[in-house]
C-alpha cells in the first residue's frame, strides 16, 4: 500500500522534469525490489516527460528517465535514448550538443562504452566532442585496470576512440590513456612505442615520466631502458633539445643514472645542469641520489659532490650515509673529503673523520678536520684523544696552537664546579 500512496502522492509536485525524474527514481526502486508497479512508476514518467512544452527540457527528463531505467536493468531504457537521438535533430546544434553530452555521460554511469561512443559522436562542437570522447577514454582505462574477462574489446574501443578525437590537446591526452592501458595489459614494448606519437610536449614528458615509473614499480625498468633511451632521443628531436632537462630528470628520478648522464653530457652548461640536477634530487628524493652520482665521472662527481655536501651540512637531516658514500667513493678530491669528514662529525662518527683526515695531504684541510674532532672530543670529555687527534696536524705550530687550546678548553670545564667550592683564603 504504501508504494501505491507514494505514486499517488508524486501528482501533488507541480514542476513537470521534477515530479518526471521523481517517477522515474521511485520506479528504480520498485524495479529493485521487484515490485510490479514499477511498470506504472516508469510509464508515468515518460508520459509526464512528453508532456513538457520546452523541448529541451521535455528531452532532457527522458534522459533522466532512460538513465533510472539503465539503473533498474530494463532493455527499455535504450529505445529511450534512440527516441532522443533522432526526434532532438530538430534543434539547433548548440541545444542538441549539451543534450547528447548529457546521453553520453549516462551511458558511461551506467557503464556501456559503446552506447556512450554513439552519442558522443553526434556533438557538432569538435572542442566539446573530443572533451567528451576523452572522458570515456579514460573510464574505459579504469576499466581496463580493474577487470581481465573483457581487456581485448576494452582494448579495441580504447583504439577506436583515440582514433576519433582530431584536435590538440585533447589527442596527446588521449594517447596517454592508451598508453596506460597497454601498460596495464603489461605491454611494455607497445605502450613505450607510442609515446613517439604524443603531439604536445607538456603530455610527451608526463607520459614518458609515467611509463619509466610505471615500469620501476614492476621492477621492469632496466629490461626497457635502451628503448626508452631511443624513444627519448626522437622526442627531443621532435620537441627541441630544450626537452632534454626535462627526459634527463626523469631518468634520474626513476633511479636511472647512467641515461640521464648520457643526455646531460650533450649539453653546453652540462656542468650546472649536473649540478642543479644532483640539488634537486636531493630535494625531492635523495633516495635516487645515490644511482645518479654513482654513474657520475670522477670530475663530475667532484663538481656535484661539493655542491650536494655543502647543502648537506647546511640540512644535515637531507643527508643520509649512502649518498656521502656515492660521494666519497667518486672522488679523490680532498675538498670534497674534508666536507664528507665534517658530515662524519655532525653524525657523531668521529673516528671516521679521524680516518678521512689521516689521508688529507692538505694540510690546511687535514688541519680544519682534525681541529673539528679535537674540539667535539673534547665536549665529550675526551681530553687525551683529543690531544691525539690535535698531534695528527702535520704543521707543528698549528697543532701546537690546537693542543693549547684544548688544555685551556679542558681546564674550563673542570675549574667551574671547583671554584664555587672553594671561597678563596682567609688571610
Amino acid at each position: 500500500m504504501i508504494a501505491k500512496e507514494v505514486l499517488a502522492s508524486v501528482e501533488v509536485i507541480p514542476d513537470p522534469y521534477i515530479k518526471s525524474a521523481t517517477y522515474a527514481k521511485i520506479g528504480e526502486r520498485l524495479a529493485k525490489a521487484r515490485n510490479n508497479l514499477y511498470r506504472t512508476a516508469f510509464l508515468r514518467a515518460v508520459e509526464t516527460a512528453k508532456e513538457i512544452e520546452d523541448p529541451v527540457t521535455m528531452f532532457r527528463a527522458l534522459l533522466s528517465v532512460g538513465y533510472s531505467m539503465g539503473k533498474a536493468g530494463l532493455k527499455s531504457a535504450k529505445r529511450i535514448y534512440l527516441g532522443v537521438l533522432e526526434d532532438s535533430k530538430i534543434l539547433p546544434a548548440p541545444q542538441r550538443d549539451m543534450l547528447m553530452q548529457s546521453a553520453a555521460a549516462y551511458m558511461l554511469a551506467l557503464g556501456d562504452v559503446n552506447e556512450a561512443i554513439t552519442y558522443a559522436l553526434e556533438i557538432e562542437n569538435r572542442g566539446a566532442r573530443n572533451e567528451m570522447l576523452l572522458q570515456i577514454l579514460r573510464t574505459n582505462t579504469r576499466m581496463i585496470g580493474k577487470e581481465r574477462l573483457k581487456v581485448a574489446y576494452r582494448l579495441r574501443k580504447s583504439k577506436l576512440i583515440v582514433d576519433y578525437i582530431d584536435s590538440e590537446p585533447h589527442r596527446s591526452k588521449a594517447m596517454l590513456e592508451l598508453i596506460k592501458a597497454y601498460l596495464f595489459l603489461e605491454s611494455y614494448e607497445n605502450a613505450i612505442s607510442l609515446l613517439r606519437e604524443i603531439g604536445i610536449r607538456d603530455w610527451a614528458r608526463q607520459a614518458f615520466k609515467e611509463v619509466a615509473f610505471y615500469l620501476k614499480e614492476k621492477e621492469v625498468l632496466g629490461h626497457y631502458i635502451d628503448t626508452l633511451e631511443a624513444v627519448a632521443n626522437d622526442l627531443i628531436e621532435k620537441f627541441g633539445n630544450d626537452f632534454t632537462v626535462e627526459l634527463a630528470f626523469v631518468f634520474a628520478l626513476s633511479g636511472e643514472g647512467t641515461p640521464a648522464l648520457d643526455l646531460i653530457r650533450r649539453l653546453d652548461n652540462r656542468e650546472t645542469i649536473l649540478v642543479e640536477m644532483a640539488l634537486e634530487l636531493l630535494e625531492r628524493d635523495h633516495d635516487v641520489l645515490p644511482n645518479f652520482i654513482s654513474a657520475m665521472n670522477e670530475e663530475e662527481v667532484a663538481l656535484a659532490g661539493k655542491a650536494v655536501m655543502n647543502k648537506i651540512l647546511e640540512k644535515p637531516e637531507k643527508g643520509s650515509w649512502a649518498i656521502v658514500r656515492a660521494i666519497g667513493n667518486g672522488t679523490t678530491s680532498e675538498e670534497v673529503w674534508a666536507k664528507i669528514a665534517r658530515y662524519y662529525v655532525i653524525r657523531g662518527e668521529l673516528e671516521g673523520a679521524m680516518k678521512i683526515g689521516n689521508l688529507i695531504r692538505n694540510e690546511r684541510l687535514r688541519s680544519i678536520i682534525m681541529a673539528d674532532v679535537a674540539h667535539h672530543l673534547v665536549k665529550r670529555g675526551e681530553v687525551e684523544k683529543a690531544i691525539d687527534a690535535a698531534l695528527e696536524v702535520r704543521n707543528p705550530r698549528f697543532s701546537s696552537i690546537l693542543v693549547s687550546e684544548i688544555l685551556i678548553k679542558a681546564l674550563e670545564q673542570e675549574l667551574p664546579g671547583r671554584v664555587r667550592s672553594w671561597n678563596g683564603s682567609r688571610h
